[in-house]
C-alpha cells in the first residue's frame, strides 16, 4: 500500500487422504439385524441367545462352521470365528480423509513514526472424519461410514489477531516535549498489546444407550442440528447455576428413547454438531513499559 503497510488477500485448501485413522470396524454384524427377528427389543433376544440347532431352523441361521458354539450375533459376524479385528494397532487403517479451505486477510505496518502493527483474520471449514493419528474409536456404523465425516474438532470458523506495539511520541528524540521535565516524565513509554478472538470449537455428544451390535459408545438420534440449546439465558448471558448448556433430554430435538423404532437404530447425528460450539476464545494482553 505504501512503503510501511502491507495487504496480503489469500485462499488456502488442504486435502488429507489415506491419513492414519481407526475408522474400521470389519467384523460389526450389518445393523439390518436390529429388526430381522420382530421387534428391536425381539431381535436383542434373539442376537443374545446362543445359536442352538432350534434357533437355527426357525430363523434360518445357519452354523458358521462346524464347532461353533456362540451367540447369534457372532455367527452373524462378516468373520465368525473372531471377536474385534483391530487394524489400527497395526497401523494398517488408512482411511482416513481430510479437507481444509481458508480464506486469509492480512495487514501489516512496519515500524514508522513509532508505529508497528500486523493483524490476521481467517475464516476457514475443516470436515473431516479423522481428527487426530491417535484414533477416537471405530466408526458407529461400518455400513454407513459417511456418517464419522463431519466439521472437525479444532475446526474454528472466524480467527482474528492483532499484535501491535506505539512508542508514545514523547520525550528525546519524539516529536513532543523532547526536554524539560515534561520529557523526564512522559518520555521513553511504550505501549505493546496482543490480541486473540476467535470462534469456539464444534460440539459432539454421545449416549449410554446401548445397542446389541456395537460395543463402544453409540451417537442419539436427533432430528434437527438446531435447538440442542435454550434460545435464552435466564439472565441474558450463559449462568451455569440457572442455565443448562443444552436443552433436556426428551425435549427440541433430542426424542425420548423409545418413543420411535429410530431411537433403537444407529444414530444419525455426525460426530460434531456445525451450529453448536464452545463459548469462544477472547484473549486480551497490554503492556506498558518504560525503556
Amino acid at each position: 500500500l505504501n512503503s510501511s503497510m502491507v495487504l496480503e488477500i489469500g485462499y488456502n485448501g488442504v486435502l488429507g487422504s489415506h491419513l492414519q485413522s481407526q475408522l474400521l470396524n470389519y467384523n460389526q454384524v450389518d445393523p439390518r439385524y436390529l429388526t430381522a427377528f420382530g421387534t428391536v427389543e425381539q431381535s436383542t433376544v434373539v442376537l443374545n441367545s446362543k445359536l442352538t440347532p432350534a434357533l437355527s431352523e426357525q430363523y434360518g441361521i445357519p452354523f458358521p462352521y462346524a464347532t461353533f458354539s456362540g451367540t447369534v450375533k457372532q455367527a452373524l459376524r462378516p468373520f465368525p470365528q473372531y471377536q474385534t479385528i483391530d487394524t489400527y494397532a497395526g497401523e494398517g487403517d488408512h482411511s482416513g480423509h481430510s479437507t481444509y479451505h481458508a480464506a486469509l486477510v492480512r495487514f501489516e505496518k512496519r515500524y514508522a513514526h513509532g508505529l508497528t502493527f500486523q493483524t490476521s483474520y481467517v475464516f476457514s471449514k475443516l470436515l473431516t472424519d479423522s481428527d487426530s493419528y491417535w484414533g477416537s474409536g471405530a466408526a458407529t456404523d461400518q455400513y454407513n461410514r459417511r456418517l464419522e465425516k463431519s466439521i472437525g474438532q479444532f475446526d474454528v470458523t472466524h480467527n482474528f489477531k492483532f499484535a501491535g506495539v506505539y512508542d508514545l511520541p514523547f520525550g528525546k528524540g519524539r516529536r513532543f516535549l523532547t526536554s524539560g521535565p515534561g520529557a523526564w516524565i512522559l518520555g521513553d513509554w511504550r505501549v505493546a498489546s496482543v490480541n486473540l478472538y476467535s470462534s469456539g470449537t464444534p460440539i459432539g455428544i454421545s449416549t449410554s444407550y446401548g445397542l446389541p451390535l456395537f460395543n463402544g459408545t453409540t451417537r442419539p438420534y436427533v432430528t434437527s442440528y438446531n435447538g440442542w440449546q435454550p434460545s435464552t439465558w435466564a439472565h441474558g448471558n450463559f449462568d451455569p447455576q440457572y442455565d443448562n448448556f443444552f436443552v433436556p433430554y426428551g425435549t427440541g430435538p433430542f426424542p425420548l428413547q423409545g418413543a420411535g423404532t429410530a431411537d433403537n437404530t444407529f444414530g444419525n447425528v455426525t460426530r460434531y454438531n456445525p451450529k453448536v460450539r464452545l463459548f469462544p476464545n477472547l484473549n486480551e494482553n497490554i503492556s506498558v513499559t518504560r525503556n
